[in-house]
């Protein structure tokens, strides 16, 4: 319902100082991220061109040297998928707050139906906009979603508790309470332990925000449903991956871990 995939391109609509943009990524067959191609699009005026582009390399983690990771003494079966994968690159949240949305969306139930509850409630709010006679949905901002009630929420499936503890969050974003932005530029165990403290965000959420939306280079949301299929196949084992084995793995992979979950993620679509 907002990203959009077709053949080699990838299109993003985002809002940037509340004027809406369509990002588009596009990239030769068979080419990873390094090769790619970044356009915009805007049904209006954007004024700070530069402070655009520095959050398109943001959400891209274009200034980010992936040699730092790839030289790292990754194990036998990491190294394979990165040698496999070289030049993927993170693709980031456009901010923390959709990031936070989406764990709070996604947390206990399958990828199918999150999926199916985060497009009910882009249509409910219902921003869009037209580019070439293209209509494009933006996710909803936290403001939109404050000023939605339990019900409207339990409409679209969300249980009763959930509902609550999106709407909690969304108003404290909303008030300025909670300054998500500031995350990335906190420490791993600080940034977690403040998200934690949160009604409603446990470690895989907290994990899940600081890896999507801050780009933190060591989140590792275990727990995470696709981080363990990935791991059991790619790992060959004849069950799902324990904590503590997804532990051990983790230490192989610091202070990355982020980028080695996105890789394994990655996998599963290979």
């Amino acid at each position: 319902m907002v990203d959009r995939f077709a053949d080699v391109c990838f299109a993003r609509p985002i809002l940037f100082d509340d004027v809406p943009v369509l990002i588009k990524i596009s990239c030769g067959k068979g080419c990873l991220i390094d090769s790619l191609r970044v356009q915009w699009f805007s049904p209006g005026e954007v004024r700070d061109r530069q402070r655009l582009r520095d959050l398109l390399t943001r959400m891209f983690c274009l200034n980010f040297d992936l040699n730092r990771f790839y030289q790292r003494r990754l194990d036998p079966v990491m190294r394979r998928l990165v040698r496999r994968l070289v030049g993927l690159r993170p693709i980031l949240t456009p901010d923390v707050f959709e990031a936070a949305a989406w764990a709070i969306i996604g947390q206990q139930v399958n990828l199918e139906f999150a999926y199916r509850v985060k497009s009910r409630l882009v249509e409910t709010v219902n921003r869009t906009f037209e580019i070439d006679g293209e209509t494009y949905h933006l996710f909803p901002t936290a403001a939109d979603i404050a000023e939605l009630d339990l019900e409207t929420l339990r409409s679209l499936q969300f249980s009763t508790r959930k509902a609550e503890y999106l709407l909690d969050f969304s108003r404290m974003v909303a008030s300025g309470k909670i300054d998500l932005e500031s995350l990335g530029s906190l420490d791993y165990d600080t940034a977690c332990e403040k998200l934690i403290s949160i009604r409603g965000l446990g470690p895989w959420s907290a994990n899940y925000i600081l890896l999507r939306g801050a780009g933190h280079l060591d989140a590792f949301p275990i727990g995470d449903s696709g981080l363990n299929r990935a791991v059991k196949t790619l790992y060959c084992l004849d069950r799902k991956p324990e904590t503590k084995h997804l532990l051990q793995l983790g230490d192989r992979w610091r202070p990355y871990r982020s980028l080695a979950t996105f890789y394994l993620w990655k996998s599963l679509s290979e």
